[in-house]
């Protein structure tokens, strides 16, 4: 496809968790609001205005304002839907790479590859609280419009999570998705979960642009307390019996309470479940998973660590190996008081019952009044239904899919909180705890081995050393995706699948 030739198909963007501006209105206001993510221009209030709970009957998060606030897409009068996608706070674009997402893939498209925005370059952009199914009516209604204008199947780029977006619609109308789609490229897709990112988002938040993000930007804290009612944060935790070539990914606490029960073997958090029998979470029909811990260990230390004492004797750790007791001895621990750490390892899939336990007691307050957070088992459900209708997910024969993601970055796998000589107080305070991680091959965000999990007979799977957010912005993945679309018009029946490539930096 050279510059000036016209590009065989229309090709839609879709962004990633985060990925899309968001405004707040009065409900049945006329306009389009004003700007809650991204704006860097009193960012954590403006970011409050996205807070919300999860309703079961209408399968949606409906906000929490006190003045009834609606959450929407602006367009800013461009019918291409790219606005949205492209730089995510126009106010303060120039300097700040941060802010800046489909943008320069769009410039790219627009002035090397013949693409015309709005006649055959679109972009779908959406509430990334939601669940990933209920964007599909919206982007269903988007390829038919798209098909429509130009009489042509589209081509989908996808991003992080827009891979599940774009899943969803495959699960729902698979017909018709291969009347619509000739090509899916899939970009840093979690095929496989974030684990990391996932669980770290929904124990305490993500902190954007660092340590001094608190400052000028949102909170960690603000962030979590969308993410905690966000069925899409759910849905990226690893899907069921994920087959990891490493050990499962775990969550491993460091408390000084201990969690009631004893603390010994199976004991469980008393999260109202307790009392039945152990059963994986995904499975649950209606109610989260009781919190299990794989493992208890309980070790005593010094209330205040002398330096000399960061490495255990000879007899504790003996003692450690054999017990799983760890008591530091006189010469050690010259100090008169002292406590005890107790370690609690529970798969992911306990998760939920974590959070139970973490947000008991939990709220927010709006507009001068609390208003209670707790854990929503309902959310968690609705994650559980869309892992299961993924796992039975197939691909059509006529269309064509392809994988390109990121590695080369130690990525988020296991993580834990506290230590056994700074553990945390309580479980209520993992909140403000800091994670530290296990890390596997990945782009920083997505284990590569998630990434390529897609399940389908792909045309070809090809990875680049890279990051996951400036993946999608890097003239080897630009150059990677334009030739797979120019490889496209063929009925893919008879093409061979599950080509897989390794490729660095150029």
């Amino acid at each position: 496809m050279s510059a000036a030739a016209e590009p065989a198909r229309p090709l839609l963007l879709i962004p990633g968790v985060c990925g899309t501006i968001l405004n707040t209105r009065a409900a049945g206001a006329r306009g389009e609001g004003e700007r809650a993510w991204v704006s860097l221009s009193g960012a954590d209030l403006r970011y409050q205005k996205l807070w919300g709970t999860y309703d079961r009957s209408s399968g949606r998060v409906e906000g929490l304002s006190s003045d009834s606030e609606e959450v929407l897409v602006p367009t800013n009068g461009d019918a291409s839907g790219l606005y949205p996608i492209s730089i995510l706070d126009p106010d303060v674009q120039y300097g700040l790479p941060v802010v800046h997402y489909f943008d320069t893939f769009v410039e790219y498209l627009t002035s090397k590859q013949g693409y015309t925005c709005g006649t055959d370059l679109f972009g779908f952009g959406y509430d990334f609280r939601q669940s990933n199914s209920a964007h599909v009516p919206a982007l269903l209604d988007r390829l038919r419009s798209m098909h429509a204008l130009t009489g042509r199947r589209a081509d989908i780029l996808s991003h992080s999570m827009g891979a599940l977006v774009v899943r969803s619609l495959l699960i729902d109308h698979a017909a018709e998705f291969e009347k619509l789609v000739e090509t899916w490229i899939a970009v840093a897709a979690p095929f496989g979960g974030a684990p990391g990112f996932g669980s770290d988002a929904l124990l305490t938040g993500v902190q954007f642009a660092g340590s001094l993000g608190a400052y000028f930007f949102v909170d960690r804290g603000t962030f979590r307390q969308a993410c905690v009612q966000s069925p899409a944060v759910y849905e990226l935790l690893p899907p069921p019996h994920f087959p990891y070539a490493a050990p499962a990914p775990e969550l491993t606490l460091w408390l000084t309470t201990p969690l009631p029960g004893g603390g010994e073997g199976a004991a469980a958090l008393p999260l109202g479940a307790a009392a039945q029998p152990r059963t994986p979470a995904r499975q649950c029909a209606s109610e989260h998973p009781p919190a299990r811990p794989r493992s208890v260990r309980r070790v005593a230390v010094p209330s205040a660590i002398h330096p000399s004492m960061h490495r255990p004797g000879p007899e504790a750790a003996a003692a450690e190996a054999a017990a799983g007791v760890r008591t530091l001895g006189p010469k050690e621990a010259p100090l008169a008081s002292w406590h005890e750490a107790h370690e609690y390892k529970f798969a992911l899939d306990q998760l939920g019952g974590v959070l139970q336990g973490v947000l008991e007691g939990n709220s927010v307050s709006i507009g001068g009044q609390a208003v209670a957070m707790p854990f929503n088992p309902d959310v968690w459900q609705r994650a559980v239904d869309s892992h299961s209708a993924w796992s039975a997910c197939t691909f059509p024969r006529t269309s064509r899919f392809y994988n390109l993601y990121g590695k080369g970055y130690p990525t988020p796998y296991s993580l834990q909180y506290g230590s056994w000589w700074f553990p945390v107080s309580e479980l209520k305070a993992l909140p403000h705890a800091n994670a530290s991680y296990t890390y596997v091959d990945g782009d920083g965000t997505v284990p590569t081995e998630s990434a390529m999990a897609d399940g389908f007979d792909a045309v070809e799977r090809v990875g680049l050393v890279g990051a996951h957010r400036p993946l999608i912005s890097m003239q080897s993945a630009w150059d990677q995706i334009t030739t797979w679309i120019r490889a496209g018009g063929e009925p893919a029946g008879g093409a061979v699948g599950g080509g897989f490539q390794m490729v660095g930096h150029p």
